[in-house]
């Protein structure tokens, strides 16, 4: 994995803070970095926003921009909130699995399980948030999100930051 963001010493740019673009590495790319604090042109926010969302729940983030942006999303579950403040997030990512609960020798109950929050463009004026939490057990989890939304058409392949 490339090392993606500096505080520091960068040695062709100096002191400041730097991010690459996925896939670069931020102490050697030649290419544009996706952040640069001695810039005034860096990625400009365009719109932020957080909320919750219910398992198996989504929520359209509209901006008109007529294209698709570049957007950070960061999510968590309310089982990592402690007196109101996350204590984790995690990136866009879903994750199924499967369970057995054993009562001796015997299958007391089994089934799925799908876990995680992520994000994809909706067309060019929305991002669509979508909880991808539930399953046969009826997870009724509730996922905290944040999101941000910048002005530069995304590079990422959808992936976001």
């Amino acid at each position: 994995m490339a090392n993606r963001v500096l505080m520091g010493n960068r040695s062709t740019g100096g002191y400041g803070l730097y991010v690459s673009k996925y896939g670069d590495n931020v102490l050697t790319t030649t290419n544009s970095l996706a952040f640069d604090s001695r810039m005034g042109a860096s990625t400009i926010v365009h719109s932020y926003g957080q909320g919750t969302l219910a398992a198996g729940a989504d929520v359209d983030i509209t901006h008109n921009l007529g294209y698709q942006p570049l957007y950070a999303m960061r999510w968590t579950d309310e089982g990592d909130i402690s007196g109101g403040i996350a204590t984790k997030a995690y990136s866009p990512n879903t994750a199924d699995s499967q369970f057995v609960i054993m009562e001796g020798d015997e299958v007391d109950d089994e089934g799925e399980v799908t876990w995680g929050c992520y994000a994809r463009h909706d067309g060019n004026n929305a991002i669509t948030i979508e909880s991808n939490s539930g399953g046969d057990q009826g997870n009724t989890s509730v996922i905290y999100y944040a999101i941000v939304i910048f002005h530069e058409a995304d590079y990422s392949g959808g992936q976001g930051l």
